[in-house]
């Protein structure tokens, strides 16, 4: 079972990247001589190709808010989801700088919330119950979002 979590809407949402990821060719990396930490698993290879591609991560930005238009929908998905436009939302929802990220993200959408809603489901194991709240965009506080906590849980969040 894998579970995903969705933002969707009517409309077309900003994506955003805030893990702080890079890619890049290997070739570009090594021109740029980063000290090694002999942690890198790229400092372990012994004859890498100049054109493969490769992503460089900040560790500490890994967990960070990342909105990206969904191109390969988990199969299922359009028995949840009905809405024109569909985002994963990643990152780490324990992780508090993602919580602020989140809650600054969905307050900028304020006059573009065109039927938005947040969606986590597990898929894999067949229909899921959903949970379903609904939650005025202009009240939310950033407890609200403790709701992304649970890992076990399926559930719709519809913003008006």
């Amino acid at each position: 079972m894998s579970k995903y979590t969705f933002i969707v809407s009517n409309c077309p949402l900003p994506e955003i990247d805030l893990t702080g990821t890079v890619r890049m060719k290997y070739g570009e990396y090594k021109k740029l001589n980063i000290q090694s930490t002999h942690e890198s698993i790229l400092d372990q290879l012994d004859d890498m190709d100049d054109e493969a591609a490769i992503l460089i991560m900040e560790s500490t930005k890994m967990h960070h808010l990342k909105i990206a238009l969904c191109t390969n929908q988990p199969y299922g998905l359009e028995e949840y989801i009905q809405k024109e436009f569909i985002y994963w939302l990643e990152g780490s929802s324990d992780d508090l700088t993602w919580k602020e990220q989140l809650y600054a993200y969905l307050k900028e959408q304020q006059n573009n919330m065109n039927g938005l809603e947040i969606w986590s489901i597990w898929f894999g194991d067949g229909q899921q119950d959903i949970e379903k709240m609904t939650i005025k965009l202009s009240e939310l506080q950033r407890s609200d979002l403790e709701a992304l906590k649970g890992v076990r849980n399926n559930y719709s969040i519809q913003f008006e």
